[in-house]
């Protein structure tokens, strides 16, 4: 009885975020738009800069809708939650909190995460293109760094617009300038500051790196990093959600 009451939870949770046709869209949309995996790899001539290049966020339709739906589940679904008062509902229901919170960040985060993996893995395996593992990495664990941070400020000003405003300045600071950092230092030949700023935008090590540099210590290094920050702000969230007032 308790299972198939936790179950209507998570369903409600779940459906308010996807309602139809939600996912009937995004995965076939996913799917189709990995289409830059294989038009990047033909014009770099086969070469690994193409997957590179097809893996960028923004320049990939798959991630950034990965991310997109992501941001507007935590900040303009759980966030305006949150803004209105009408989270008390979600609060009172007859479930623990701990797994409330378990459910809202597996609708909220993982299920977007799930569908870029499984489309990603269904292409590769259609098109005869191996994609490096580690980059699938780099990629999920950026999402998972980026998606707790931004969970993070929703729970802590629980305004979509303020919640909104900050993730994107922070982020941006973070993997533009950051990268825009990491690619002047590439090109000036230093290599003392790479493992610092390794976290910011691993997808300047990994260009650099498709190109005949042998990057994968400063790539692994960043992604630790990320991996413990993006660690770090689940704990914090976790901690923030149960003491949510009601």
């Amino acid at each position: 009885m308790r299972l198939s009451r936790n179950f209507q939870v998570f369903r409600v949770i779940f459906k308010e975020r996807y309602r139809e046709p939600t996912l009937e869209l995004v995965l076939p949309t996913m799917l189709v738009s990995n289409i830059f995996l294989t038009a990047f790899y033909e014009r770099s001539g086969f070469q690994p800069l193409g997957i590179v290049l097809s893996f960028v966020p923004v320049i990939s339709v798959s991630e950034t809708l990965a991310f997109a739906i992501g941001l507007r589940n935590l900040v303009f679904v759980t966030g305006d939650h949150l803004y209105r008062g009408s989270i008390i509902s979600f609060l009172t229901m007859p479930v623990k909190r701990e797994l409330l919170f378990l459910f809202v960040y597996v609708t909220d985060n993982f299920v977007p995460l799930a569908i870029w993996v499984l489309t990603e893995f269904l292409y590769s395996y259609l098109s005869g293109i191996g994609v490096p593992s580690l980059l699938l990495v780099t990629f999920v664990v950026g999402y998972f760094f980026s998606e707790n941070l931004v969970f993070f400020l929703t729970l802590l000003f629980r305004s979509p617009g303020v919640s909104t405003l900050l993730a994107m300045f922070i982020l941006g600071g973070v993997f533009v300038f950051g990268g825009a950092i990491l690619y002047y230092q590439l090109l000036q030949g230093a290599t003392t500051g790479l493992y610092a700023l390794s976290f910011s935008n691993p997808f300047v090590l990994w260009i650099a790196n498709s190109l005949g540099k042998d990057l994968v210590p400063e790539i692994v290094t960043g992604l630790l990093v990320d991996g413990i920050l993006g660690t770090l702000f689940l704990l914090v969230d976790f901690m923030m959600f149960r003491r949510l007032e009601l």
